[in-house]
């Protein structure tokens, strides 16, 4: 496994993150590199979710993990979508910066293969059905900034830093990202309580996944035992 580079906007390799990407046909040994990839790097954040594109991968292949939910998907496809939500995201490819007033689906199917092939279909409600959305969106070449007016984007503050994921009233304040103040990074799916007029609810277990690399925690990344890690 290998922590690889996030790509962001403005950057060389910002193409990338704007072009559709590839539907995956070969399920081989350097697909299980990625997603382990993926993993490491999105941990290393750290955050709740990571698509393919983003490490400079152009096919469509994510991670992501909320609470006591985890997924690694292929060629994931949304097949149903419920009610919706507003909620403030933003991005590691977008540093510094989150949108407001971002409308998700409240509720999702997903249908997909894990790294191995093998079908799966998941239901995800809430916080889980965001990070899912946000990170499929990756594969679309679509950015949270794509979805809002350009007055909705604003610069990250205290309140929204720490985990990418974690509701800003569970997250830790003194929390620091690769070693630098939290506002200098902007943390993804992050939706703001008030403005989500569902209350989060657990998500239907996800059944075939492949279980990811056991999470390594330190003490300057633990998160508190009632947040929630994430990102995008």
């Amino acid at each position: 496994m290998a922590i690889r580079k996030i790509l962001t906007v403005g950057g060389p390799r910002e193409k990338i993150l704007r072009t559709r990407a590839k539907k995956i046909s070969r399920f081989d040994a350097h697909l299980q590199r990625l997603v382990e990839d993926l993993w490491e790097t999105m941990r290393a954040a750290p955050g709740v979710g990571l698509a393919a594109p983003q490490i400079g991968e152009s096919i469509r292949v994510l991670v992501a993990e909320y609470e006591d939910e985890h997924a690694a998907l292929v060629n994931p496809e949304i097949l149903k979508a419920e009610g919706e939500v507003l909620g403030t995201e933003g991005c590691l490819s977008i540093p510094g910066y989150v949108g407001d007033h971002v409308a998700r689906a409240a509720s999702i199917v997903v249908k997909a293969r894990d790294p191995h092939g093998k079908e799966i279909r998941l239901r995800a409600e809430g916080w889980w059905a965001r990070i899912l959305q946000h990170e499929i969106d990756h594969l679309d070449g679509i950015l949270y900034t794509d979805r809002i007016s350009p007055a909705d984007v604003r610069e990250v503050t205290d309140d929204d830093t720490a985990e990418e994921g974690a509701p800003p009233s569970r997250m830790p304040q003194s929390h620091t990202m690769n070693g630098h103040a939290p506002a200098a990074h902007t943390v993804a799916i992050a939706a703001e309580t008030a403005e989500v007029k569902t209350t989060e609810t657990k998500t239907a277990k996800t059944a075939e996944t492949a279980d990811p690399p056991a999470r390594q925690t330190t003490p300057e990344h633990q998160p508190a035992m009632d947040t929630a890690g994430g990102r995008e």
